[in-house]
């Protein structure tokens, strides 16, 4: 009896031992701090100088994570990662977008828009966040003419207009 017991009993120790070995699977930060790093860029010239993304964090679905960045201008934000899927992969939104970000978006835009040159754009640091959370930021054209530009960030989104 004790002989039929034993084998099986070593199957599962063995097997947990295995499962053990293996692990839950974890994000890869490298990958995600490259994404992160990606997405604040967007199609506008913001530069991003460095990501950082805490290390070990299981790929469970709906496990979010938060990864701070500093742009080239110093300015600093952060932003939270959910897990999509249990391999690991993520998506992101911007819960604290640093002043520069938002900054570079304006002029981006606006001269997308108008035409017309910025000089520079000086939002406050850090720009308020979530729902109908405004930020007011001044704003220089080339030609010397001035103004303000109303700032709204909703999780990823920044969008603003001119007062």
């Amino acid at each position: 009896m004790n002989m039929r017991r034993l084998p099986v009993l070593a199957l599962s120790a063995a097997s947990m031992a295995l499962l053990a070995a293996c692990g839950a699977t974890t994000v890869d930060t490298a990958s995600v701090e490259k994404n992160v790093a990606s997405t604040i860029k967007g199609p506008g010239s913001v530069k991003v100088d460095s990501v950082d993304c805490p290390e070990n964090q299981e790929a469970k679905v709906g496990r979010t994570f938060t990864c701070s960045f500093v742009l080239a201008d110093k300015s600093a934000g952060e932003i939270t990662v959910s897990v999509a899927d249990e391999d690991g992969t993520g998506r992101w939104e911007v819960t604290r977008p640093a002043s520069g970000q938002a900054e570079q978006e304006i002029v981006t835009g606006y001269e997308e828009k108008t035409g017309d040159g910025v000089k520079r754009v000086d939002c406050p640091d850090p720009i308020k966040g979530g729902k109908d959370a405004k930020t007011t930021c001044t704003m220089e054209l080339k030609n010397g003419a001035t103004g303000k530009v109303r700032v709204t960030v909703n999780g990823g989104d920044i969008r603003w207009d001119t007062l």
